[in-house]
């Protein structure tokens, strides 16, 4: 007998947020706003998505991965180490770290609707998500990949819109077998990839990213704690939260010079939200992976 999966708070809140900026963007409101727009996508990634991350400690103690203080010690050098690695292979080789965050985004992002699909269904999914926009805009998707890792940034763009309808074909196969555990899922998928291409792409992203990835993630890792717990880990949360801000504003001159030259004023802004999110995205995929892998050690 298949299990049926529901509706939750954070698809009712990415379908109200996405339905707002459709309206915002059939009035044109995001045109010639890019600087406001990249500040709102940051702020709006370090409230939600942020501490998604920030709950990695917390994840990784509950899975067993670590217990004592040397482990406390050797889990956090070891995640920082990660993170400064992969900000230190961009800047040698931009354009192979864009295509590896791409890939490995998509991957991250396909477990949205692990409950209704395996492995191989819902991998389309995360890929068409991020080449539907490279389909419906891509002077713009070109423009901010270029920005990100150089000529090579523009040339995965253009492979991206020509693997989109192929990828949006897959997903949407993906979405009928979702039928069978979930009409949420379904819908979910179909709605993800409509707004991926109504979008303007940093709009999506925001809608995407922080009213549904993010919120998931969180409420699936407080359904996992008892109360006294979750108290704990917002606690948690809000505090690795603000150490990855602070680290931030001190690797801003670095992580924001040593690319490609460009005038656009949102330039250093998007540098520091992406290659930042790439730096934090390998050691929290690594985080999940493990934990799924050994499963929560503690009730």
């Amino acid at each position: 007998m298949i299990r049926r999966i529901g509706s939750t708070p954070e698809t009712w809140l990415f379908l109200a947020a996405g339905s707002l900026c459709l309206l915002l963007a059939q009035l044109d409101a995001f045109a010639g706003h890019s600087r406001a727009l990249a500040v709102v996508l940051v702020v709006a990634v370090a409230l939600t998505g942020l501490p998604h991350g920030a709950l990695d400690p917390w994840v990784a103690w509950r899975a067993g991965l670590w217990r004592t203080r040397r482990g406390f010690a050797t889990f956090h050098v070891a995640y920082i180490a990660i993170a400064v690695v992969v900000v230190l292979v961009w800047q040698v080789a931009p354009g192979p770290s864009l295509a590896a965050f791409l890939a490995i985004s998509a991957w991250h992002f396909s477990g949205d609707w692990r409950d209704a699909l395996n492995g191989w269904m819902r991998a389309p999914v995360g890929a068409a998500l991020l080449s539907l926009p490279a389909l419906a805009a891509p002077a713009e998707v070109s423009a901010i990949f270029t920005m990100l890792s150089g000529p090579e940034g523009g040339v995965l763009a253009g492979w991206l819109a020509i693997a989109a309808p192929w990828l949006a074909v897959a997903a949407a196969a993906s979405a009928l077998v979702a039928l069978k555990r979930s009409t949420v899922a379904a819908v979910e998928i179909v709605v993800v990839a409509a707004l991926a291409v109504l979008l303007p792409p940093l709009v999506f992203f925001l809608v995407y990213f922080c009213a549904l990835h993010s919120p998931r993630h969180l409420r699936l890792a407080a359904q996992s704690a008892d109360a006294r717990r979750v108290r704990r880990m917002a606690t948690v949360a809000a505090a690795y939260t603000v150490l990855t801000v602070i680290a931030a504003a001190i690797a801003w001159p670095w992580i924001t010079t040593g690319f490609v030259a460009t005038a656009t004023p949102d330039a250093p802004l998007l540098r520091l939200l992406f290659v930042g999110l790439a730096a934090l995205t390998l050691p929290h995929m690594i985080v999940v992976l493990l934990s799924e892998r050994r499963g929560p050690s503690l009730p």
